[in-house]
Formats: structure tokens, sequence, C-alpha cells
């Protein structure tokens, strides 16, 4: 029986949990979106399949123990992602760069694993404040969320977002963090839940 995995790069705790309760905030103000299903979180890798987790741990520890890291990602102020052909705002991000050695990490550890998955690289820039991705959600919900937006859900979340980090400072640390998706979240308000089987402090 397969497992469903995906692979994180996450900040320190502190600066997780003000992210995590930043969009518990703002879905009890302004409304739920699909950045509440996840929490903070950045990809490295998407969801993948695989039968046996801990040769997947195995291999990612194996180019790890390996590997020093010798710039911190580096988190900027809050952005407002516009669709470019209707100019209507579709995802509000905090962006995170300085992350090519962290790209680097992780094309090696997909080219460890290629002989038992091939892993989906994503491209480590940014942790999701608020976007809709709802593929069962309702023609209703579908229709209420468009009234959202008409109505400027996202620069209301926004306003908040700007506010509430102006004074949050960078995290304190970082690391790469391997996941198993025990539950999925299919349902418009509903939260995936992960459980950790690895996790790897960075220097």
């Amino acid at each position: 029986m397969s497992i469903e995995l995906i692979i994180y790069l996450e900040p320190s705790s502190e600066f997780k949990d003000q992210v995590d309760t930043f969009l518990k905030e703002t879905e009890a103000t302004l409304g739920w979106t699909t950045a509440n299903k996840y929490g903070c979180h950045i990809t490295m890798a998407g969801f993948f399949k695989v039968e046996d987790s801990q040769e997947i741990k195995n291999k990612m520890d194996s180019v790890l123990k390996n590997t020093r890291f010798t710039v911190a990602p580096q988190v900027g102020k809050p952005l407002l992602i516009r669709d470019e052909k209707t100019n209507l705002p579709v995802h509000l991000i905090l962006p995170i760069t300085s992350t090519e050695e962290y790209r680097e990490a992780m094309a090696m550890i997909a080219e460890e694993c290629k002989q038992v998955v091939l892993l989906r690289l994503k491209k480590i820039n940014h942790i999701s404040l608020a976007y809709w991705d709802e593929e069962n959600a309702t023609s209703i919900q579908q229709n209420q969320w468009q009234q959202l937006v008409s109505k400027g859900v996202f620069d209301k979340i926004k306003q908040s977002a700007d506010a509430y980090f102006q004074d949050v400072g960078d995290p304190l640390s970082w690391d790469i963090v391997l996941y198993e998706r025990v539950s999925k979240g299919d349902l418009v308000g509903q939260d995936h839940v992960f459980k950790k089987l690895g996790r790897w402090p960075l220097d």
C-alpha cells in the first residue's frame, strides 16, 4: 500500500507559529482560503507516492548529511500576485529568496530517488498567505469565493499581513522536513493532516 509524502523547507518554530497564527486570525475575520489547508510551508518537492518511506528518508539523509548551506533563505514583505490577463489578485505570499543552494540540494535528492520515484521539484520561493485552489468546491462555493475577490478580500488580507509582519523578524533557523499526508482535506474548509517522518536542521 502506497503512502503520500511531501518535502518542505520549514522556518524555525517561532516564525512558523507566527505565520500559522496569522492564518487562523484571518480565517476568523476574513474567511478561509486554501492557504489554511496547509499552514505555514515552503514546498521543495510536491506530493509523491511510495511504498517505503524509510527508503526515501535514507536517500535524503545520504545527501543532506554531506551538504552545507552557507546562505540562509530571506523572507520578504507580503506580496500580492495578480493574474496577467485579468489583473485580479490570485495569490498573497511572503517571498523567499536566496534559495539556490536549497534547489541544488533537492536536485541531488531527486537524482538519488529517481529509481524509486520522480520528484516534482518546486521553486522554493514563497510562503502562501492566501489563495484559492479548490477543485472539489461546489459551484456555489466557487461563486462565493469570486464574490469575495470582487469585494477586495485579497487587499484586506494584505493590509492585515502588512501590519502583522511589519515587526516579525527573519526565522532563526531552517529545517528540511519530510512529511506523510495521513488525511487529505478534499473539501472546502477541510485541512490536510500531516505526520513528520524526518527533520534535518540546516547549518
